[in-house]
């Protein structure tokens, strides 16, 4: 038995990855797993468990792990799956069972919480289709405010991905350490994440990536605002959709008028009113 394996003695799956598959799994993802596979840390990510797995089976791999890494995209809300396995994940995070790292990759952390951008636009597509399905998509609100409040890492457009990989990795030994030395089960998140945040070292993520640390009652704050801007910009996309269909209905009615008015013999239209 090596070293980590004495080390981090936890769950069947230490840490379950939920990111946006197309857009990651083939680059950043299967760097990050193989970097934290290379540290002796159990992973679970859905390429190693067949493409297509049924949902419930990938809640239960997140109720078998410690950790999740929650990996927030530019293409994370075209996926139902991601907001599901998120909602999920904020779930064993409340009750104390689960520790979360969001990761912002190439999008900013404000983009996530208000819901900007073309990652606001996919969000609300899915609005759009699981309209019908209002709890659900309350639910999948809730968990993106509440996930995206917690300390991440940020990943910026010009970092260094060999070092920002390392970094994660680093942190997730961070946190298992932490809960092997404290023998807390199960233990509360938001406080153990708390507690990592006092007692780890400063890191220079200048040039390479930005520990995300917010004050927690802007961060309420913030999640005020952005129920507001999102509920707002939701109708506003109603009204554009509608206003758009009624404009392409009246088109098509005065096309048709001028068809008819073309058609109809001159005797049978109503006399012309003279000018004055």
């Amino acid at each position: 038995m090596d070293f980590h394996s004495r080390q981090f003695p936890r769950a069947k799956h230490q840490v379950f990855i939920n990111f946006r598959g197309h857009e990651l799994r083939c680059g950043f993802v299967s760097h990050l797993v193989e970097a934290l596979q290379r540290h002796g840390i159990n992973v679970f990510v859905e390429k190693l468990a067949g493409i297509g797995e049924d949902l419930t089976n990938l809640f239960a791999k997140i109720e078998e792990s410690t950790i999740a890494l929650v990996i927030f995209s530019r293409r994370y809300t075209e996926s139902r799956w991601c907001l599901d396995e998120l909602v999920k994940i904020k779930e064993r995070t409340d009750q104390g069972l689960l520790k979360v790292i969001p990761i912002f990759f190439k999008v900013e952390p404000v983009t996530v919480k208000l819901l900007r951008g073309a990652f606001g636009d996919q969000f609300r597509d899915r609005e759009w289709e699981y309209r019908c399905d209002k709890p659900r998509i309350e639910s999948w609100k809730e968990a993106l405010a509440s996930v995206s409040r917690e300390i991440g890492l940020a990943f910026k457009k010009k970092s260094n991905e060999s070092k920002f990989v390392k970094i994660i990795v680093k942190e997730v030994e961070k946190m298992l350490q932490l809960q092997v030395n404290l023998e807390v089960t199960p233990f509360p998140g938001r406080h153990c994440m708390n507690i990592i945040a006092s007692t780890q070292e400063p890191v220079d993520l200048s040039r390479e990536s930005v520990l995300v640390h917010e004050n927690a009652n802007i961060s309420n704050k913030i999640v005020v605002v952005s129920k507001g801007y999102m509920d707002i910009e939701y109708q506003n996309g109603v009204l554009r959709s509608q206003r758009a269909e009624l404009n392409e209905r009246l088109n098509k009615l005065n096309s048709i008028m001028e068809g008819v008015i073309r058609e109809t013999p001159e005797f049978l239209l109503p006399p012309k009113t003279p000018d004055r």
